[in-house]
């Protein structure tokens, strides 16, 4: 090779170097609450520049890719930012293993999808392995039917709820078998069988904070089980079915969402939210008609907010004066509360879509971000005021991490583009926040490709952990210390 060509080669070797970017749960009822709630309007917020965007330090944008290589159930592919493009990474590129993030509980089913019914699906623990990007894969437990996993206050048990097939004919149906509570503890991971329903129906547990108790709901009951004497009492009885019930985390109330009666009402308007004193053994009724709710219960347990559903708004209530405050007047949100109880953060689907932030202190509102688009449930860092929440626009997608102090908000990574209207219309969904407040999970799916992935935010990291593209989507996930 003569001199001429060396320059030559060294010149284009310098430009490709300049050219790459950085990366990135039988009672005295008391007297009903009114059926239509009090309405306080929330005070907008006084107008000021535009917020700020604040991209973190030495991190561009991250893009999702449109088309991944197939990831089998037991070992995910290594991914790593260059450019702000998310790229295969060349085997002879070092990438830094992700931190010790704990580990990573599913319910999944590792089938193509079936369209007639769902399918029995396995218990996953998954865990960073020895090389970057690839995941530990364990199937603790297989062919769970209806499953529903709650985790305890403390973090170290689950209850698991499972259908049986109670009519002894070989096919496990959760319209019309029996289902019952199992203690599954994480520390030796042995199923135990806790009850012996003989009534057909789902149930769903509710735990108190000793982490000793919890209550199981069961058509219109609900009970109490103590782990310590294996005992189970009826507590509460309801005209209707229950439908969720929850606990406040000092374990003094209890939220609960049911049908009015076995008869429809008319105009949707057909369930109940009631609040259940365990101090004073009262039932309070809060709202005696509403459509169906969620609910939520603020980290101190002074506040509750609950949504009337997709057409009659966002409400709060403080436990010390029971009268419901109405935050959005109708349309799609999303709610949840901060760690400290300072700010609950609501999307709003009106319009462009807002992410907006309510002070309970103030009782005043105001709105962090804007953006065109469809919002997910905005999730809280369980360390700082930081949130995290995917905008799902016409065009795009992308991942938004919001500071609720500084008023800033990073977008930190592009990912697919929303498919026709159905299923993949919210490619960026399911956010998790892993314990040391230092990755965000999330599921994205695009028109080829779907999977598990989790992000670094402050270097831009990118791991997938779970390819499913063309398979069933995993559900009740947990990220554990």
């Amino acid at each position: 090779m003569t001199r001429l060509h060396l320059f030559l080669l060294g010149c284009v070797c310098l430009l490709l170097v300049v050219g790459c970017g950085g990366k990135g749960e039988p009672v005295t009822a008391v007297t009903p609450m009114p059926s239509t709630p009090a309405t306080e309007t929330a005070v907008p917020p006084t107008p000021t520049q535009p917020l700020a965007t604040d991209t973190p330090v030495g991190m561009e944008t991250a893009v999702l890719p449109t088309n991944t290589a197939t990831v089998s159930p037991t070992t995910a592919t290594s991914t790593a930012l260059s450019a702000g493009v998310l790229t295969e990474t060349p085997t002879n590129t070092p990438v830094p293993l992700p931190p010790s993030p704990g580990e990573i509980v599913f319910l999944w089913s590792p089938e193509p999808k079936y369209d007639y019914g769902p399918l029995p699906q396995n218990l996953y623990f998954a865990k960073p392995g020895d090389v970057a990007g690839e995941w530990e894969m364990e199937a603790a437990l297989t062919e769970l039917h209806g499953a529903g996993l709650y985790l305890s206050p403390d973090s170290t048990k689950f209850a698991i709820r499972l259908f049986e097939d109670t009519n002894g004919d070989g096919i496990v149906s959760t319209r019309a078998e029996n289902s019952n509570a199992y203690l599954y503890p994480l520390a030796d991971k042995t199923l135990t069988r806790l009850t012996a329903t003989e009534i057909r129906g789902a149930v769903r547990v509710g735990w108190l904070p000793d982490n000793k108790q919890f209550t199981y709901s069961l058509q219109k009951d609900i009970y109490l089980y103590n782990l310590e004497d294996s005992t189970s009492r009826q507590i509460l009885s309801f005209p209707g079915l229950i439908y969720l019930h929850q606990w406040s985390p000092d374990g003094r109330w209890l939220a609960i969402v049911s049908s009015i009666s076995d008869e429809p009402a008319p105009g949707g308007e057909s369930h109940r939210l009631d609040l259940y004193n365990r101090e004073t053994n009262t039932l309070i009724s809060l709202v005696d008609k509403m459509g169906f709710s969620g609910v939520d219960w603020s980290p101190d347990s002074q506040w509750l907010v609950f949504n009337y559903d997709s057409n009659h708004g966002l409400f709060v209530t403080s436990v010390n004066e029971l009268t419901p405050i109405e935050l959005v007047s109708s349309g799609l949100s999303f709610a949840s509360w901060s760690p400290d109880s300072q700010w609950l953060a609501f999307t709003t689907d009106i319009g462009a879509g807002n992410l907006n932030l309510w002070n309970p202190n103030t009782r005043s509102t105001e709105t962090l971000f804007g953006g065109n688009g469809r919002m997910t449930q905005p999730i809280w860092s369980p360390h700082n005021n930081r949130l995290a929440i995917a905008l799902n626009g016409e065009e795009e997608s992308s991942l938004i991490v919001a500071d609720a102090v500084l008023k800033t908000t990073s977008t930190i990574l592009v990912g697919p583009k929303p498919g026709p209207p159905g299923p993949f219309r919210r490619p960026l969904k399911t956010l998790h926040w892993s314990p040391d407040g230092q990755w965000i999970m999330f599921e994205a799916s695009g028109e080829d490709n779907q999977n598990l992935s989790m992000i670094d935010y402050s270097t831009g990291d990118l791991f997938t952990v779970l390819d499913f593209t063309e398979m069933t989507t995993p559900d009740n996930v947990y990220w554990l210390p």
